[in-house]
């Protein structure tokens, strides 16, 4: 069974029977060395839509922050990356103010010349690793693979890493996403990343472009791990089409599922901290989700080539500890908190939507009703 372990990538949108007060950060970006304020740093959040610069005297601040675990993030041409990881609750304010030092970059390096063919392989490889297999990935493009460089081993072991940014369009869902890659790394059949990504919308063509981008975008949310969080924190697990049963393993380290499904608030309790949550639970979980069917790609890349495709998504969840916290926003506060397997190991970054986004409320869908009856 093919799956991947993931660096915090929990995150659906704040759950729509609750109302949390924003939160709100401040600060200053200064170079470390003379001190001085350093103007048009980008600040922003990691895997969000949510950013801004700061003015000629090195200050910034965001608004509107739904209240949970975020990665603040500045970077600047010329200066190294620096990033901090807050706990924001209901209505707080914060100020970060960090210094700066400069790097220098080996820009030689970095060429859109003729690169060999051993090096394209890579490249393929790392796409289909790293953006995906499905059908969003067929949209999905690295703008400068150029900045790629590689390593592997005949063992199997296959590393990337990223001298620059890496600039992503997902044209199935609209969006330019900025990728500042950490650490990539593939053995076997495991794959693990971690970085800081940071999305931007694309402006439609037109009224049926931006339809289109509205509607993958609600699928890919949809049947998401975030979206099975957001049920499972509003206790609505059954409503949006979940079925969840355990799974043990048995002497030999398979892993077999209990016929009896799970009751959904065995799984979640109130943590400490208002609006965070515990999920616990012993070997693993089978996730089922009813209201989608497989990608045609599936069978393939989970190497099921003998059996028909399915009407539902099967994915399977395994803690690394005996808990994770997950915050209101759905996002889990432990790094390498858990490991996810079948259907969402099968979605990576092509599928990703921004931490950020959300679906329309029930008003919000008849409000745009209203509208287009007018129009």
């Amino acid at each position: 069974m093919l799956c991947f372990t993931f660096f915090n990538v929990f995150y659906p949108a704040i759950a729509q029977s609750q109302t949390l007060m924003p939160a709100h950060i401040e600060g200053r970006i200064v170079d470390a060395e003379t001190g001085e304020p350093l103007r048009d740093a980008h600040v922003f959040l990691s895997g969000t839509k949510i950013g801004t610069i700061t003015n000629p005297a090195g200050r910034f601040a965001i608004n509107r922050i739904p209240p949970g675990s975020h990665r603040i993030v500045v970077s600047i041409i010329g200066y190294e990356r620096k990033s901090v990881d807050i706990l924001l609750r209901v209505g707080e304010s914060k100020r970060i103010n960090l210094e700066l030092g400069t790097v220098v970059y080996q820009l030689d390096e970095i060429y859109a010349g003729d690169l060999d063919r051993r090096w394209r392989r890579h490249v393929n490889r790392f796409e289909r690793l790293f953006l995906g297999e499905t059908v969003m990935a067929d949209s999905t493009e690295i703008m400068n693979p150029e900045v790629l460089r590689f390593r592997s081993r005949w063992w199997g072991r296959f590393t990337a890493e990223a001298l620059a940014p890496l600039e992503i369009e997902n044209r199935a869902l609209g969006y330019r996403i900025t990728y500042h890659l950490d650490e990539f790394f593939h053995s076997g059949l495991r794959t693990r990343w971690t970085g800081d990504k940071h999305f931007e919308e694309m402006v439609p063509a037109d009224s049926t472009q931006a339809a289109y981008w509205e509607e993958n975008r609600r699928k890919a949310f949809e049947g998401s791990l975030r979206h099975f969080f957001l049920a499972l924190m509003n206790q609505e697990v059954s409503e949006e089409g979940y079925i969840v049963y355990h799974m043990r393993s048995d002497m030999h380290g398979n892993y077999r599922r209990n016929s009896f499904r799970v009751n959904p608030k065995q799984l979640i309790q109130e943590a400490e901290d208002d609006h965070f949550y515990i999920v616990s639970f012993p070997g693993r979980l089978e996730i089922v989700y009813t209201e989608q069917e497989e990608d045609p790609r599936y069978q393939r890349w989970a190497r099921n080539y003998g059996r028909a495709r399915a009407s539902v998504q099967t994915s399977y969840l395994q803690l690394s500890g005996r808990y994770i916290t997950v915050d209101p926003n759905g996002i889990v506060v432990e790094t390498y908190g858990a490991t996810r397997f079948g259907y969402y190991s099968f979605q990576r970054v092509a599928d990703k939507t921004p931490r950020d986004f959300r679906l329309p409320t029930d008003e919000e869908q008849h409000a745009e009703v209203r509208i287009a009856d007018v129009d």
